[in-house]
């Protein structure tokens, strides 16, 4: 499961920043940014398959570790994060002592994954597929939705797909907030109206 985990993280992580934080595809971010705000736990734990916030952590610590080489990283984070995993009982929070640590997305690796996977449009949190004309998808598990009513929660893993996320720092907003409450950046019209 382990070689498994990183890699389904990696997945997931290419198409969030490609969904909202296209310039993080080619520029570097902390190992804090990442697990607090472009894939918490507590959003992508259904998605990533993983019950607990040590599981989410062991599997961010292989992928910090380089493991598979789907991201860069410098060779302290590396070399210690390499030898916590190789241990008998690794202790996943070693990955908080490296918050400040950036961290950059590997273009051969990110291709490799879009190749693998086409995207498909969103639309205020229903994905339309673009291979299969089934009607829409839950953006969280692909799980198809019933059309023809207001859809507030996936019916398939319950996540809610009214809400959305600041475009400056990825903090949760609100449909018609003209403001994002945590950083004050405008929020654009498109997400405004949900």
């Amino acid at each position: 499961m382990m070689t498994e985990t990183p890699n389904k993280l990696f997945e997931v992580l290419v198409r969030t920043l490609r969904a909202k934080r296209p310039d993080l595809l080619r520029a570097p971010f902390t190992v804090g940014d990442l697990y607090q705000q472009i894939l918490p736990f507590r959003h992508y734990r259904r998605e990533l398959g993983l019950e607990t916030n040590a599981e989410y952590e062991l599997a961010l610590m292989n992928l910090l570790s380089g493991a598979g080489g789907l991201l860069d990283v410098d060779e302290k984070l590396r070399d210690q994060l390499g030898r916590e995993v190789m241990q008998p009982n690794p202790d996943a929070s070693r990955v908080r002592d490296f918050a400040d640590s950036s961290v950059s997305i590997n273009a051969e690796a990110e291709a490799r994954v879009l190749k693998a996977q086409p995207q498909a449009p969103r639309v205020s949190g229903v994905v339309r597929s673009t291979s299969v004309p089934d009607g829409p998808k839950c953006r969280y598990c692909s799980g198809s939705l019933p059309e023809g009513r207001e859809l507030n929660f996936c019916p398939h893993c319950g996540q809610n797909l009214q809400v959305l996320n600041c475009p400056g720092c990825g903090a949760e907003i609100e449909a018609g907030w003209k403001f994002c409450v945590s950083c004050g950046k405008t929020v654009p019209e498109s997400l405004r109206e949900g």
